[in-house]
């Protein structure tokens, strides 16, 4: 049997997809996504809701994809003909040398989280960036060109794609932080000059935090769940934070913001934004997104 996820779904494997695990993978299931780790995603809830809601008789499941299984895994997605799949962590990047055609957006920030099956053309997709667009628009109803933002972690993949879709809203400022300089060089050389734009290290978050308005956490702290030991005294209540990680509690950056007296919210919003991109790409409108705000919230016991 697929392993057991800690979500109420099934954890498929490359075994299944080989043919060589005892139980086969239903014939229904068209849609995955892949990871590693991946059995805490609720990407499969909510995409099974709006498929069941435009009566599309397909299922969207969870694989578990290890680094140096991914060239196979797309080969064999093909060969079954899935209808397309999302990546998340560590795939993004290697995955945009994978498919056929790379989308322009996509092809910008080196990175696709969506794959689309056209006639066995695969064509990559990243809908990160339209997911945290539509996300602070929902949670800040924010007025892009008086604001001034900040991206903590914006050398990796998440804050890159966060960076450059933030620089198309075109900001009164955009500052960019980031732990290793040479991916904030990276990105530097990605972007190119732009005055609004600010490249900051990682020892002078305070000033960061002075300077920025709202401030966007695409880095890695507060994954190990712990609180942070950032100093409260950087937040004024005028600051909106959003955190990208998302969970059924409080995260860590949410738990500090707001005990700090500041608006935040953490990356729920993100990950229904691009979840229903994704759909419009597999099936076109109209996307169910009442459908599958429900079932995400829902399963995080969280709001509706």
């Amino acid at each position: 049997m697929p392993l057991n996820s800690n979500s109420d779904g099934l954890l498929w494997t490359i075994e299944h997809l080989r043919r060589s695990a005892p139980d086969p993978l239903p014939a229904d299931i068209r849609l995955a996504v892949l990871g590693d780790p991946i059995s805490h995603s609720l990407s499969p809830e909510m995409q099974n809701a709006g498929l069941a809601v435009r009566a599309i008789p397909f299922q969207y499941t969870r694989l578990w994809v290890k680094i140096g299984e991914l060239a196979e895994v797309f080969s064999l997605l093909r060969e079954r003909e899935f209808i397309g799949w999302n990546l998340t962590v560590p795939h993004k990047v290697t995955a945009l040398g994978l498919v056929d055609v790379v989308d322009s957006t996509a092809g910008r920030v080196g990175a696709i989280n969506t794959v689309v099956n056209r006639s066995g053309s695969l064509v990559g997709f990243n809908t990160d960036g339209v997911g945290l667009i539509a996300a602070l628009h929902e949670s800040f109803s924010l007025d892009f060109g008086n604001s001034r933002i900040a991206v903590l972690g914006a050398g990796g993949g998440a804050g890159m794609t966060a960076a450059i879709s933030l620089l198309d809203e075109n900001p009164c400022q955009l500052l960019l932080a980031n732990r290793t300089l040479a991916k904030l060089d990276r990105l530097r050389g990605a972007i190119g000059q732009d005055d609004t734009v600010s490249f900051w290290p990682w020892e002078k978050l305070g000033e960061v935090f002075a300077q920025a308005d709202l401030i966007i956490n695409a880095s890695s702290v507060g994954l190990d769940g712990r609180p942070l030991d950032w100093d409260s005294h950087w937040l004024e209540p005028r600051h909106r934070i959003f955190d990208m990680m998302y969970g059924s509690k409080p995260t860590p950056v949410v738990s500090w913001a707001v005990a700090a007296g500041a608006s935040a919210i953490d990356g729920a919003s993100m990950l229904l934004h691009q979840g229903t991109a994704a759909f419009r790409h597999w099936f076109g409108p109209p996307v169910p997104e009442a459908a599958m705000r429900h079932a995400l919230f829902r399963n995080l016991g969280s709001r509706i």
